[in-house]
């Protein structure tokens, strides 16, 4: 009986040191920080932050919660430069962030980094990257990855003559919006006409 406790105690102690291993925070201790950079996915170029979004963001992901292990195609790559010349990579999407092993926490706040990478690059969370929108087997949806250098100009052209705000960031289409699906459809079918875009030069 003694040794069945035992036993029993043993691998309740294990299963205590695995939950708060699983349960530990990503936390960063500010004082060892040199800078951070973010990195928008398909952009060439890192935007280095101010020391009060570094504070921000530090706050933000020391205050997150562990969501468990997923996969996601990162929207956005933070880098940590820390002052003894390591640095710590994390890729985030909306308000989620991880490192390599998959194991993924929440920010509070809903399109934390998209906000912060924005503000960045100079414009207000109020702006938008444009994918084409396609009709498919559960309605219109966005065909996200890479997008055609042609269709690109051609949306630019659909976005001007309905009197539309856009920016190109390194080959990056933004507009000021938002634009509701169904429109962004119907510009993306304007773009891929080539009779519109030779009637609206």
């Amino acid at each position: 009986m003694r040794q069945i406790k035992e036993h029993i105690a043993l691998i309740f102690f294990s299963l205590t040191i695995l939950l708060n291993s699983c349960n530990d925070k990503p936390g960063l201790d500010k004082n060892k920080v040199e800078y951070i950079e973010i990195r928008k996915q398909g952009d060439t170029i890192s935007l280095r932050l101010t020391n009060a979004q570094i504070d921000d963001l530090i706050d933000n992901i020391n205050k997150s919660r562990l969501k468990g292990l997923t996969k996601y195609l990162p929207e956005y790559t933070l880098t940590v430069h820390l002052k003894n010349d390591s640095v710590i990579s994390y890729g985030t999407s909306k308000n989620l962030i991880k490192q390599s092993d998959d194991k993924t926490y929440v920010i509070e706040k809903a399109e934390f980094f998209r906000a912060l990478w924005l503000k960045q690059a100079g414009l207000s969370d109020n702006w938008f990257e444009y994918f084409p929108i396609i009709m498919g087997d559960n309605g219109l949806t966005e065909k996200k990855g890479t997008v055609d250098r042609e269709l690109i100009e051609n949306v630019k052209k659909v976005l001007t003559h309905y009197n539309h705000n856009w920016t190109d960031i390194r080959g990056q289409l933004l507009y000021e919006g938002p634009i509701d699906k169904e429109l962004l459809w119907n510009y993306t079918t304007k773009a891929n006409d080539s009779g519109w875009i030779s009637d609206h030069k």
